[in-house]
């Protein structure tokens, strides 16, 4: 006999789970707030009562998620998704520099690297950003050149410098191993280098592609094991994680293709170059990796490429809607692309399913009459909750966890 005092409450979890189960996310949300009771179960179960895919918030790849500061529930998800969706979000603009730079940016889940002129500084990541106040770390380079372009492992950070230069620096430690100097014969445009630590791709505004080992032999120190020049300025080198290619973007002056693939243990025999002769892709500023066979392209054009490296082909492409150059890109190995285009600090999200863009989002430092106020957004990085933009004179910090704020909605400027 069912006692005359049994509340909803006081049924097992498996029949309220049943119940909550026929209803949308309102209704859940609304329900949380009720008691303790379907607080704690919504929260605990909302991946099964939940099964929409998001954007953004997803979290589905490790690579994404291992950047996340926050893992997130499945009601989260989709509040701070749709905040991505139509433009809800903070912004704090950093660091402002008199003196216009071309800055970069890498995160993880706990530092933000920045780099300004000759000198790279890390941030502890916190739910104001960053903490602005106390940065972990401040290195400068020992000849007071200017870096151009920074990528780091677990161990270390290396940095192409503007003379021509390589210089590393160890994570643990937070100081210089070694600095090579005027390796190049121009400004290091772009440099990778391997998880594992042992290997450095450079490229250059002198064509020259070079690969080195590091080896400490009793000192760390770089030593070259290839030179190619591509007869083009190169742009932008990224290693694969998964195979042993290497992903080289040229300004596409002198030859027919722009994009070129080589594979570091015959780094001489060229595998692939991606494009045609009758519409080749101009000026790549980015180049990102997605799986083994897969890779991602954007530059001057204005097109966002998805290339298939086993036919050649491209299987996907974006455009920018308002025709501007695309500097930089950012991932989630799932759905989920963020681009930084060349003018007016702008930044669009796309989701790959779609061939229409979803957001942009403008950054405040840029907004004005004056034409000097225009920047390209250098370098971009996100998270679930946080977009990370450099543009020549700020850090700019765009928090989409935020509950209430005005709406700045882009999604019509098609």
């Amino acid at each position: 006999m069912v006692s005359p005092h049994c509340f909803l409450k006081d049924l097992s979890t498996e029949l309220l789970l049943n119940i909550f189960g026929y209803l949308d996310f309102l209704d859940l949300c609304r329900l949380k707030q009720t008691c303790t009771r379907f607080n704690d179960i919504i929260n605990s179960w909302d991946h099964t009562l939940l099964k929409v895919t998001t954007i953004v918030t997803n979290q589905m790849n490790p690579k994404f998620s291992t950047k996340c500061m926050h893992g997130l529930s499945a009601l989260e998800k989709m509040r701070i998704d749709k905040n991505w969706t139509i433009g809800r979000y903070s912004e704090k603009s950093l660091l402002y520099s008199k003196k216009k730079i071309m800055p970069w940016i890498h995160m993880n889940d706990q530092f933000l690297w920045f780099s300004r002129g000759n000198e790279i500084l890390c941030f502890e990541r916190n739910y104001n950003g960053i903490n602005i106040h106390k940065p972990s770390f401040s290195l400068k380079t020992e000849r007071n050149e200017d870096i151009v372009n920074f990528q780091l492992n677990s161990n270390f950070l290396v940095c192409g410098l503007r003379e021509g230069g390589i210089w590393l620096i160890d994570l643990c430690e937070k100081s210089t191993l070694f600095e090579v100097e005027k390796c190049h014969n121009s400004d290091v445009t772009s440099i990778d280098m391997s998880q594992r630590g042992n290997l450095i791709v450079s490229g250059s505004k002198d064509s020259i592609l070079k690969i080195w080992k590091l080896e400490e032999d009793p000192k760390w120190n770089a030593v070259e094991s290839h030179c190619q020049i591509l007869q083009d300025l190169i742009w932008k080198v990224s290693l694969s994680e998964d195979t042993s290619m290497i992903a080289v973007g040229t300004s596409g002056k002198t030859n027919s293709s722009s994009i070129f693939i080589h594979d570091v243990e015959r780094p001489a025999h060229q595998i692939i170059h991606l494009g045609s002769t009758k519409h080749p892709d101009k000026g790549i500023c980015d180049l990102r990796w997605d799986g083994e066979q897969t890779l991602w392209s954007c530059g001057y054009n204005s097109f966002l490429k998805r290339w298939d490296i086993r036919t050649g082909n491209c299987e996907q492409c974006f455009t920018d809607p308002h025709g501007s150059g695309l500097y930089c890109m950012d991932y989630d190995y799932h759905n989920t692309i963020m681009v930084g285009t060349q003018m007016h600090g702008r930044v669009i999200l796309w989701d790959i399913r779609q061939t229409k863009f979803v957001q942009m989002y403008f950054m405040e430092s840029c907004k004005g009459n004056r034409y000097q106020r225009s920047s390209p957004i250098y370098s971009l990085a996100f998270d679930a909750e946080y977009l990370f933009t450099a543009t020549d004179q700020n850090l700019n910090v765009l928090d989409f966890s935020v509950y209430t704020g005005a709406v700045k909605d882009y999604s019509f400027c098609a």
